[in-house]
């Protein structure tokens, strides 16, 4: 039998109840090892789960992306937020076509994570995995900053603006999406530069190799510059300070209901393609 992991939000009042359910309904399918309503998922590592069920949203879901750090295990996630992008599951859904869970083959996309880490001029680094995005936001007084790219030693430019985003394919239709950057395959080897406002109609959005390596220092920039890390924590970024960004150590485990084509969730869920209205309605 699979043993798995439940893994409940803090922030989820329904969180607890929905935890009782799942237990209910694994039993017989599957050895339960680990159920908590916490974000530290480093917890149930020493249970070796084969599956990780998360009991929350997309934000949930991201911060155990995090905990788990390069020890990924496939995650599947049960919506009790909003849109439900990554924790693309409900728990009716869970219980009507879950079984393919217990099959040989569970159906996992395996998705590029980045990793950044920021290096202070007095050698000092902090570096988080990255499973969205993360972005350089210009902060208070909120003037304009200016920023200088290179890519792995070479110049990319120097951009004047809001900021950056540098978002993975996961994250390409999250914050990138808002900007104006482009759509990847979840599977895509890429990342997406993604400036924000900048200040000339020559910038545009650039995808990369996922080999790459991106280092970005601050020329001018304000007293509350930061980074931000999937929404989830910032770092303030200074002039001296050098941000560098390359492809994690290890990839994020995403299971799917095999049902569903990743072409679903982008129509039903950002109603990606869809025509004009003819009902007359506005």
């Amino acid at each position: 039998m699979k043993r798995v992991a439940l893994i409940g939000s803090p922030d989820k009042p329904a969180a607890v109840d929905m935890l009782d359910r799942v237990r209910h309904w694994l039993r017989g399918r599957a050895r339960e090892v680990f159920a908590e309503i916490t974000y530290d998922s480093a917890a149930a590592l020493p249970s070796k789960p084969d599956l990780i069920i998360v009991l929350g949203g997309d934000g949930t879901l991201i911060r155990v992306v995090h905990g788990l750090g390069q020890q990924q295990i496939p995650i599947l996630g049960i919506n009790l937020g909003k849109l439900g992008y990554l924790a693309e599951f409900t728990p009716e859904k869970l219980e009507r076509e879950g079984e393919f869970l217990f099959t040989d083959g569970i159906p996992v996309t395996r998705r590029l994570l980045l990793e950044v880490c920021l290096e202070h001029p007095n050698g000092h680094q902090v570096r988080s995995p990255v499973v969205n995005d993360g972005v350089i936001l210009a902060g208070a007084p909120f003037r304009m900053i200016e920023m200088a790219v290179e890519s792995d030693g070479d110049q990319v430019a120097d951009i004047r603006g809001d900021g950056l985003i540098v978002a993975t394919p996961s994250g390409s239709t999250a914050h990138n999406l808002s900007a104006g950057g482009p759509i990847l395959e979840p599977t895509a080897a890429a990342f997406i530069l993604t400036p924000v406002c900048p200040h000339s109609l020559t910038y545009r959005p650039v995808v990369m190799d996922g080999s790459r390596v991106i280092e970005v220092r601050i020329k001018a920039g304000n007293e509350g510059t930061m980074v931000s890390i999937d929404g989830q924590t910032t770092w303030p970024f200074r002039t001296g300070d050098r941000l560098r960004v390359q492809r994690y150590a290890a990839d994020f485990l995403l299971v799917r209901n095999p049902q569903y084509s990743i072409w679903r969730s982008l129509r039903r869920k950002l109603m990606w393609g869809a025509g004009p209205n003819t009902n007359g309605d506005t």
